[in-house]
């Protein structure tokens, strides 16, 4: 009982942090781009912004450039890498989840940063896509820079809270909560059946194993440089 009270504020924010990953996910899949308009109006603005093409909204479609014949739509939304962030954020900063004052405080500065964070990344993801013209490198460069984008998200949170990113383990909390976002709860909703569904879920996989490899190369280079001087 006193491990319960102790971290009751730690587990009502864990708690918390799930159920809108999990509400948010059933309410993305109908959502129209009018539900989002309140990310998917910033994100076109940005686009427009970096890109030079003016992109416009379309009734039940999205915000649309005829010119270069891209359509940012509901799917372009983010939502999923934001919900994934709010996750990643508020697993970074339970350390310092001790009262309802600071709990509050800690998913506020959560919510704001992963809504933050969606729209750079996002705005950097179709940025590419709108540039290079290549459908066919949009899932991976999407994931690739969504898994950075968590990383960084939580690693920061780690850092706001003194706590230093000692070795790779601190992967594993932005890695998972991708996975659990794109991957397992897809699953649990059916997502199998989808012919897709497998090639996502490589292209997921590999680009953590990835990140992985990447991190821990780093660390072993540093181990030697450090063993060595």
């Amino acid at each position: 009982m006193s491990w319960l009270r102790e971290n009751r504020w730690r587990i009502a924010a864990v708690v918390a942090a799930l159920t809108v990953v999990v509400v948010g996910k059933q309410w993305y899949r109908d959502a129209s781009a009018n539900d989002l308009r309140w990310i998917l109006a910033p994100t076109a603005q940005l686009v427009s912004w970096t890109t030079g093409h003016d992109f416009v909204y379309e009734s039940g479609q999205g915000w649309l450039n005829t010119d270069v014949m891209f359509l940012i739509a509901p799917a372009c939304a983010g939502v999923h890498f934001a919900l994934a962030a709010l996750l990643a954020l508020t697993l970074g900063s339970l350390a310092g989840m001790t009262s309802w004052q600071q709990t509050a405080k800690r998913l506020a500065l959560a919510t704001l940063l992963a809504y933050a964070g969606t729209l750079v990344i996002n705005t950097i993801r179709i940025t590419v896509a709108v540039e290079t013209h290549r459908p066919d490198m949009h899932r991976m460069q999407g994931i690739l820079l969504y898994l950075v984008g968590l990383c960084g998200l939580h690693a920061l949170a780690r850092v706001i809270e003194g706590r230093k990113l000692r070795n790779v383990k601190w992967l594993a909390i932005p890695l998972c909560a991708y996975v659990l976002i794109t991957l397992v709860l897809p699953l649990a909703n059916g997502a199998a059946q989808r012919d897709d569904f497998v090639r996502h879920a490589t292209a997921v996989l590999v680009a953590c194993f990835g990140v992985v490899a990447i991190a821990t190369f780093y660390e072993l280079v540093r181990w030697s440089l450090r063993r060595n001087s």
